[in-house]
């Protein structure tokens, strides 16, 4: 047992006599250390001589907290995390107590830690604080230099890429956290041969170039974070930023002050810069998939005179397949590392949960998520998509029953078809035989097929379609005015349900579009079907379409795609909410 635990122990026997506290003036003075006791009945605070030097108080009793007898002298950025510390503390009654600030000693700010815990009675009621406090300037300042070199640029003294995508993360959990709709861009700028520079002028003229560019390109007022790492490489986020024409604007004003800053500093080298741009949600949904995408963004930039580029999916995965994706994706498949996700419909006649969507949900060890509208092609092209659909049929079902939120309250699980599934004339016999075995209803399960199923369909892939609707299952027309809509697909199809592509209720504010939607919101009631409008993110989107009779919504605007469990919580935490 150390010198302080003995005499917090004897604190703990009995009150501590002030010639006990002179005793120990010496030993603080020896190991740095100032005691203090707070009687919580009295509320009156005893401070040692140590104590009292370093905090500046010139009395030994006060009639004030350990954090309010001080507060004058604590950095004004400190002052709210102390007193919540503290309050936290008292409030909870248990626990020990930790207060790290910087308080005001003498001309100079210092750094303190308070520690402590409490004393109890025979009756097990907490009767006094006994509390330590202790310099550690040193250690701050050494942990900061550690920070400094951890997360910042020695020559531009700019965050690094880690500082970059760790605060990135956190605005992004910040935002899903609040529910709220936010967008927002990530630049990439990656200046192409400054490598070659630095060798042929040397390294301290190209550290001062880069020095140069990050003081251009910090001085924007639109700018919310800069990174400067790896000597050629930026990364800018701009939170108000997300429109595409807006991003464009922004990206040749970059240009344009870069090219100023050459002829200003009469730079008489050439030097190449790209810029890749990516936004959240849309091109990823965390800071490691956003920034790895905008650099993929400026490397699929071949076009001598262009200097930036917007991140486009179908370029990017294009180049993955000249990596052997379509091998990836059958190792994906054998191992069985392809996942599920579920988005929820809702019905706006109660705004409760009618149906979940199965999304399928491939982690790239590389690549991160890969959406499926890109690998399930890939996977058609394989002849992979028969073993995949069969994997998520049974995978779906499987997690349906083992779940009992979904059986006890029968909501109807959605799975996605491809054209391939439905030339597939053993899908039927599949299907009966696991709903079968499985001891489900046709009834709860929702097969979403494409107007581009049909585009060089056979007779016998709309037979198929019409024995799933002739088994019971119920038949969605999934992606509705995306590209190939017409009205004859209406009429010809076994469909129940009419799912309306999100590109509709992007411009819900247009009046055409407003009508257009109410008309085959009409005629889908009219063909006795349900109608869904996917991608609903908003508040002002929901009340159009509840104006325009619309049945049934999916979308950011109540929940994102979640894993079973999750969203469940998620689901119950909302119930609870609810009935409070």
């Amino acid at each position: 047992m150390d010198i302080i635990e003995k005499f917090k122990l004897q604190i703990e026997e009995s009150t501590l006599s002030e010639t006990s506290f002179k005793k120990f003036n010496l030993i603080e003075e020896m190991i740095d250390v100032g005691i203090w006791e707070y009687n919580l009945e009295k509320k009156q605070l005893y401070l040692s001589y140590w104590a009292q030097n370093k905090l500046n108080i010139n009395q030994k009793y006060t009639s004030q907290d350990p954090i309010e007898s001080i507060k004058d002298y604590i950095h004004p950025d400190d002052r709210r995390e102390a007193q919540k510390n503290w309050e936290s503390f008292i409030e909870n009654k248990k626990g020990k107590y930790k207060n790290i600030f910087r308080i005001k000693n003498k001309s100079d700010y210092i750094y303190i830690k308070q520690s402590g815990r409490f004393l109890k009675d025979n009756k097990d009621s907490a009767i006094r604080v006994i509390g330590t406090t202790t310099e550690i300037t040193r250690e701050k300042q050494l942990e900061n230099k550690l920070y400094q070199l951890a997360y910042f640029d020695d020559f531009t003294n700019l965050p690094n890429e880690k500082y970059f995508s760790k605060k990135l993360e956190q605005l992004i959990r910040s935002v899903e956290k609040s529910q709220q709709t936010q967008r927002f861009a990530v630049f990439y700028i990656e200046i192409m041969d400054m490598d070659n520079i630095s060798n042929v002028v040397g390294s301290l003229h190209g550290n001062q170039t880069a020095k140069k560019i990050a003081d251009s390109l910090k001085s924007d007022p639109d700018l919310s974070l800069i990174s400067h790492y790896y000597g050629n490489k930026f990364l800018l986020l701009f939170k108000n930023i997300y429109q595409k024409e807006k991003i464009k604007q922004k990206a040749k004003k970059i240009i344009e002050a870069i090219k100023v800053l050459w002829q200003e500093n009469k730079i008489d080298y050439f030097l190449d810069f790209k810029i890749g741009i990516t936004v959240y949600p849309f091109d990823g949904e965390n800071a490691q998939t956003l920034i790895t995408r905008a650099h993929h963004a400026v490397h699929t930039i071949e076009d001598s005179n262009q200097f930036y580029q917007i991140y486009d999916k179908n370029i990017y995965y294009e180049k993955l397949n000249n990596i052997h994706l379509k091998n990836d994706l059958r190792k994906a498949v054998e191992a069985e590392e392809l996942s599920l996700v579920y988005q929820p419909k809702i019905d706006l006649k109660d705004e409760q949960i009618v149906a979940l969507e199965a999304l399928l949900r491939w982690h790239h060890p590389k690549f991160g998520q890969i959406s499926p509208e890109y690998f399930i092609p890939i996977a058609e092209q394989s002849n992979l998509i028969t073993k995949i659909t069969r994997w998520l049929i049974k995978k779906v079902i499987k997690e349906f029953n083992q779940n009992q939120f979904l059986r006890e309250s029968e909501k109807i699980i959605s799975i996605n078809l491809s054209a391939y599934d439905l030339k597939d004339d053993t899908l039927i016999t599949f299907l009966e035989n696991l709903i079968e075995a499985e001891k489900l209803c046709p009834h709860q399960i929702d097969f979403e097929i494409t107007e581009s199923i049909f585009l060089d369909a056979k007779e016998q892939d709309l037979e198929n379609l019409h024995k799933l609707k002739e088994s019971g299952f119920y038949i969605s027309l999934d992606d509705f005015g995306k590209g190939y809509s017409s009205l004859s697909y209406l009429a010809k199809l076994p469909i129940d349900i009419l799912k309306l592509d999100m590109s509709f209720i992007r411009n819900l504010e247009q009046k055409k579009t407003r009508i257009l939607i109410e008309k085959i919101i009409e005629l889908s009631h009219e063909l006795d079907f349900k109608v869904v409008a996917e991608g609903v993110e908003t508040e002002n989107e929901l009340n159009i379409l509840k104006k325009l009779d619309c049945d049934y919504v999916q979308g950011y605007y109540y929940y994102r795609p979640n894993s079973l469990e999750k969203l469940e919580t998620i689901i119950c935490n909302d119930c609870n909410m609810q009935t409070v």
